[in-house]
């Protein structure tokens, strides 16, 4: 079986030494600002992984050139003049920014969202030096090298993963300030509000799935616990067990320990699920008094049925009965997007709320009319004009 084109080839091996660097500057205890490396070496393997990508695809990873026969397409050149005065001649690559948008089209999965959170804030910190931001960013840090390799394996195999090249780093302790909420002052100092501001509107304009999905931010909690009593005890590795098939779970070796994902049920209700509908509404009117009953009522229906299970649990009774079916229950997180879809109205603001609006009662009608009915447009828009509105604010 043939293996990739030379070129394909060299690209990956440029991603990959690229990734390795990106980790290795991250972890070198005497580099103060460890995100600016990482970042600036990650965009690289990601621009150089998407180039091997379409290569291998049969797709050219050149910016045409404008009114370019599609047929025969012409490609933008650059054009680098030597001393002698011969001119070496180049198609012009698509930069990260334009590999995204042909790779994912109108996708936006959450690994795009980490990877568009990186693009401007790349341009944004290479002429600063801000070593309290790491701790900030950690999460769509990793989150940014494990997408890469998932990426890799998934596309051109095992055999040019990262695994193997890079181990856990040392840890010490620490309970690190989080430079997002610090005090303008403080920021101004740093000269880095202008920074702190994209990163809290590109959070806020994320979706909930989007923003909780480890495909965007992968945190984790590391614990102390006791020393095993053996003394050849194994390092583990953990591994979730609905990401195994059976027979991967019959060929499982000694030092691997599985993890099964548990929902305590109270009553038959998972337990995150806290709030009944009276105590939501009470919330509601002590955190967001603008919002009125009706206004309520419409946005508890979209919002309970865009996030259903995972911010609002729908509990059947009898679903025969023409009285009361179901009852619902509510995760406290859901206040918050109370928060963002519907803010107190202000003269900046008010059109985009009253919009907001609009769709909010053209997918209530929907819905009403055929419970399957496809609202996605309508969402999409919404998410836009929650960002629309963050930004502005």
């Amino acid at each position: 079986m043939r293996g990739e084109p030379i070129k394909v080839k060299q690209l990956l091996q440029k991603a990959r030494d690229s990734a390795i660097l990106a980790v290795e500057f991250y972890n070198k205890p005497a580099v103060s600002f460890k995100s600016g490396g990482y970042i600036t070496m990650m965009c690289i393997a990601w621009t150089s992984l998407f180039h091997a990508y379409f290569l291998k695809n049969k797709i050219k990873p050149f910016y045409r050139e404008k009114n370019s026969d599609q047929k025969k397409p012409r490609f933008e050149q650059i054009i680098e003049k030597l001393p002698d005065d011969q001119e070496i001649k180049e198609n012009k690559w698509w930069e990260l920014q334009e590999c995204v948008k042909q790779y994912f089209k109108d996708n936006n999965p959450p690994v795009r969202k980490n990877l568009e959170f990186f693009i401007p804030l790349r341009n944004k910190i290479v002429h600063r030096n801000l070593p309290e931001l790491d701790d900030s960013i950690f999460g769509e840090c990793q989150a940014l090298l494990i997408n890469f390799n998932n990426f890799m394996e998934q596309n051109f195999g095992e055999k040019y993963s990262i695994k193997n090249s890079l181990s856990f780093s040392l840890q010490l302790a620490r309970s690190p300030k989080n430079f997002i909420e610090a005090s303008k002052n403080e920021l101004k100092k740093n000269d880095a509000q202008k920074i702190v501001n994209f990163i809290k509107t590109y959070r806020s304009s994320l979706t909930t799935d989007q923003f909780e999905s480890p495909e965007y931010s992968f945190k984790a909690l590391l614990i102390q616990v006791r020393n095993h009593g053996s003394r050849d005890a194994l390092a583990l590795e953990f591994i979730n067990e609905k990401d195994l098939t059976e027979e991967q779970k019959e060929k499982l070796k000694i030092g691997t320990v599985l993890i099964k994902e548990k929902k305590e049920l109270i009553d038959g209700i998972p337990n995150n699920f806290q709030w009944t509908y009276k105590e939501l509404r009470k919330e509601i009117k002590t955190k967001c008094p603008h919002i009125k009953q009706t206004m309520f009522n419409k946005l508890n229906r979209y919002l309970r049925e865009r996030y259903k299970n995972k911010l609002a649990y729908e509990r059947v009774h009898n679903p025969k009965s023409e009285k009361k079916a179901s009852t619902w229950y509510y995760d406290p997180k859901i206040i918050e997007e109370f928060k963002k879809i519907y803010p107190p109205i202000t003269p900046s603001n008010e059109q985009l709320v009253k919009r907001i609006e609009d769709l909010v009662d053209k997918i209530d009608a929907a819905k009403k009319e055929n419970p399957q009915a496809d609202t996605q447009a309508f969402e999409k828009e919404i998410d836009q004009l929650v960002h629309n509105i963050n930004y502005i604010t």
